[in-house]
């Protein structure tokens, strides 16, 4: 299967998370959604391994005229359990926008 929900259950902060996986189950993303006006600053989301995970896309980019708010390169996944998953990562979540990450 190729998703899997990290968190989709946080109306509170109006934020989902999900991963994407290729064939191969090492080869996979996190996406995350923000959905409100407001800036998620040290974001804590579940992910399946420590290391880094570098930020590849980011709709708040000034690329796509956003106002630059991320992650860029990365950020470091510790093995701190979260949302159900052996890891953890905490990332900068901008307003009214999704980043994808990939593990290095």
């Amino acid at each position: 299967d190729g998703f899997e929900w990290i968190d989709c259950m946080n109306r509170q902060d109006s934020v989902i998370s999900y991963i994407r996986k290729a064939e191969d189950p090492k080869d996979y993303v996190i996406v995350a959604c923000n959905f409100t006006p407001v800036v998620r600053e040290g974001y804590l989301l579940g992910a399946p391994k420590a290391g880094f995970y570098r930020e590849i896309f980011n709709s708040d980019s000034t690329y796509y005229a956003g106002s630059n708010v991320g992650n860029f390169p990365g950020c470091q996944a510790t093995n701190k359990p979260h949302h159900g998953r052996p890891a953890s990562l905490r990332i900068n979540l901008p307003p009214l926008a999704t980043v994808v990450l990939k593990p290095e």
